[in-house]
């Protein structure tokens, strides 16, 4: 094996020492083996970012391609496999995210087909063009496969939703083909027509994602023979569709509104019970979200229809489009009506956040009636609601506010905290339910008890943001409320513990809110 060949191996297996001996040795970083593969390709698909480091340091060129079979750049082999951490790396050494491949492929376009939002987030911040690539442009791709956040980000990065690709389509047109049709067996056709052996099956795998879409997955192959090949798509093509519309200047119909925010409703009926509800999917917040920007007569006039459905879900959604004061004439003797009326738990929730959004103190005696709900979800909305409808300069009814806080379910005991320390009220029976919060067993929980006592100025905050501080595994929310509760007390007694905790929050992008609390709590 020549001394090449022995990088390029060294590379692909990511034996960081190895390759660190061959360069030392004087092996050429850009060399390539004799298939043409060079190092730093075969680093960078395979996702071994320290290898891609010491190869960038040893002179490696991050733009230069790769010619050996199916090779190209580097960035681009790194942003097709999703690897957020080498695309990075390969960025910070100098690899120009605007470098194409053959047939007009850029490292953009590979992340975006794949659903690879980290990547386009990371591509985009450093100059990649989103309207590059005439044959099919990045977001056609990223329509076609449904990827909701990977839409919004390019869009909010300038790209042209009116762009034509080769075939004279739009975004909007890859979106649509999609929207509507079951994907899954969509795809298991696909697998099936191209594996046609005898003992072959088809396996489907369904991954929720960050963007609240499926990933629905559909590979072939024979038992544990499975090579990896698979087709994939996510669940985001009616959202996509409605987001594209919007920025054209299309007005849906409402009918074709309600079928997006519908489609998943009936699709397997037998899944766990963990997967996400039709209410909490992409198609359903666009509907309602473009539905509420229009606040004309007929949009109203149709929500109330929906909310009169004999079927909850679609009352769900009238209900969710009729949130806000702009219809609080017509919507919110209905929505307390219904308040007292309705049994199923995920329209009730609708309508406790809708009577929370009207923020009017009419509805106090409805929200107070599910205070004490079976379904921790209606509690956990009640929670939050109490705190836009109870008079600010009134302590009356926080009784519930403050039972709700000792709840058995986290997220009840986490709106209910937070919206009793954000009341403009303050007593000594408040500021006693913070403070038995503060051995809450929830990091959230805590620190929103420890922000509703520091904003009152008691000290015994300064207990449960010390025990914030010194989590290592601390989320970005939860460190930043801590930060804020400590700049709010400005305990000196907590400056070490603020200054030891500065890497964490440097991690989590809090610099600025971890320098106020640092000055905040300096003798």
């Amino acid at each position: 094996m020549s001394g090449d060949e022995s990088l390029v191996e060294a590379a692909r297996a990511g034996k960081l020492d190895r390759l660190s001996e061959l360069l030392a040795e004087g092996a050429p970083p850009d060399r390539p083996d004799a298939e043409g593969t060079t190092a730093l390709y075969a680093a960078a698909v395979a996702g071994h970012t320290e290898v891609v480091g010491a190869l960038l340091a040893g002179g490696a060129d991050p733009n230069l391609a790769s010619l050996g079979d199916s090779d190209g750049l580097p960035l681009c082999g790194a942003a097709c496999w999703g690897h957020d951490e080498t695309v990075a790396a390969l960025l910070a050494g100098g690899a120009d995210p605007n470098r194409t491949e053959s047939f007009d492929w850029t490292p953009l376009k590979w992340a975006a087909s794949g659903g690879h939002t980290g990547a386009v987030s990371l591509l985009l911040r450093h100059g990649a063009d989103p309207n590059l690539g005439t044959r099919t442009p990045p977001l056609h791709l990223a329509a076609g496969r449904g990827a909701v956040d990977i839409v919004r980000l390019l869009l909010k990065a300038g790209a042209d939703p009116g762009a034509l690709d080769a075939e004279g389509k739009t975004a909007l047109d890859a979106a649509l083909h999609w929207t509507g049709i079951d994907l899954e067996a969509e795809l298991r056709r696909r697998q099936t027509e191209m594996f046609t052996e005898p003992g072959y099956e088809v396996v489907v795998t369904r991954t929720e994602q960050d963007d609240e879409t499926e990933l629905i997955s559909v590979s072939a192959g024979r038992p544990g023979e499975f090579d990896g090949a698979e087709s994939a798509m996510q669940t985001g093509h009616g959202a996509i569709a409605t987001i594209l519309e919007q920025r054209l200047g299309v007005r849906t119909p409402m009918d074709e509104l309600v079928r997006r925010a519908m489609e998943f409703r009936y699709l397997r009926p037998t899944a766990a019970e963990s997967r996400r509800h039709a209410t909490e999917r992409p198609g359903w917040s666009e509907t309602v979200r473009v539905l509420r920007e229009r606040r004309d007569a007929e949009t109203l006039d149709q929500a109330i229809e929906l909310a009169h459905d004999s079927d909850p879900l679609y009352r769900t959604l009238g209900v969710d489009v009729l949130a806000g004061p702009e219809h609080r004439a017509k919507a919110l003797p209905l929505l307390r009506r219904m308040a007292r009326e309705e049994t199923d738990p995920v329209l009730l929730r609708a309508v406790v956040l809708a009577l929370s959004d009207h923020g009017d103190v009419v509805a106090l005696p409805e929200l107070l009636g599910h205070a004490r709900h079976d379904d921790h979800r209606v509690r956990d909305a009640v929670g939050y609601a109490l705190t836009r409808v109870l008079p600010p300069e009134d302590p009356m009814e926080t009784e519930e506010l403050v039972r709700l806080t000792e709840d058995d379910h986290e997220y009840v005991r986490d709106w209910a905290t937070m919206s009793l320390g954000l009341l403009e009220i303050d007593n000594p029976e408040i500021r006693e339910a913070l403070a038995r919060r503060l051995d809450d067993p929830s990091p959230v929980v805590l620190a929103e008890a420890a922000r509703g006592l520091a904003e009152r100025g008691d000290q015994r905050a300064a207990a449960g943001i010390r025990r914030l501080l010194a989590d290592p595994a601390l989320d970005n929310y939860t460190l930043d409320v801590a930060l804020e509760s400590a700049a709010r007390l400005g305990d000196p007694a907590l400056h070490a513990d603020v200054l030891r905790c500065r890497p964490l929050a440097e991690s989590h992008g809090l610099e600025a809110v971890w320098r106020e609390a640092f000055l905040a709590t300096s003798e």
